[in-house]
């Protein structure tokens, strides 16, 4: 045949040696390697990361949307009347398939301590809200609490799950000025309610909590804690504060998150 060379042991090692010598010499690097970007959207200027070949400008789709379907708008009633019509009455063909890794857990309120199930993932310690809020408190603390990026940071490490970008942040500072903390790491028990500060540090034997706002409940909670335990010392973060150590420091952490 015409094309029986191809399957020559000469040819396919020089083709062998050939793909060896590109991927060494860089070819092929846009493939796996990847690039940190700044968003393009005016007000975000987040970093993230993504393969070179990727034109991707925005972190998010919500950065790209803001920027390229301002003159669209929201989505008239009649399009989502349509869209629900069509939805109407199917159901998910994903239905009764578990997809994430499902584990037993204890509820860590002390009143209930009921099994219930969640995702490996998900870093649960209450079986529903209600006992969360029994054990933490009944409002939250901040009017953006809600809108904070919560995770793992993998700069920081695998075992830490943060409630917002600035505490992250703050705990990044430590780690460049290397201070040691812990992140919270003990419950207090101040009456009506339980709490539990963002971070300690024990050189200086420090609670510090962060705070956006400082609400008619967060002021409360303050006090009762300062008149329960005069001995340790609280130190609270609040956003003037913060945006001084951002003017400080974001220019030298490069996995700073901006909010």
């Amino acid at each position: 045949m015409a094309y029986q060379f191809y399957k020559s042991e000469a040819y396919r090692s020089k083709q062998s040696n050939l793909t060896k010598k590109n991927w060494e010499s860089g070819v092929f690097s846009a493939l796996y390697k990847k690039d940190k970007r700044i968003c393009k959207r005016d007000g975000c200027w987040n970093i993230f990361e993504t393969i070179l070949s990727d034109p991707k400008k925005y972190c998010s789709r919500s950065c790209a949307a803001m920027v390229n379907n301002v003159v669209r708008g929201e989505m008239p009633p009649c399009v989502r009347l349509k869209i629900s019509k069509q939805l109407m009455g199917k159901s998910s063909p994903s239905k009764g398939i578990l997809k994430v890794p499902r584990v037993t857990l204890v509820c860590a309120n002390k009143k209930c301590e009921k099994l219930f199930i969640a995702a490996q993932w998900a870093c649960r310690k209450f079986c529903s809200t209600q006992c969360a809020m029994d054990v933490i408190g009944g409002r939250p603390t901040s009017p953006k609490a809600a809108r904070g990026v919560a995770g793992v940071r993998d700069d920081i490490g695998q075992e830490f799950y943060f409630y917002s970008r600035w505490e992250a942040n703050f705990a990044r500072i430590l780690n460049l000025l290397g201070i040691p903390w812990q992140y919270q790491c003990r419950t207090f028990d101040i009456g009506e309610h339980m709490y539990t500060p963002d971070f300690y540090l024990p050189d200086s034997d420090t609670w510090i909590e962060i705070k956006n706002f400082l609400s008619d409940y967060s002021r409360d909670r303050d006090e009762n804690f300062r008149k329960m335990y005069p001995d340790l010392e609280l130190m609270l973060i609040l956003k003037d504060e913060y945006l001084e150590l951002q003017e400080e420091f974001a220019q030298q952490i490069e996995e700073w998150e901006f909010s």
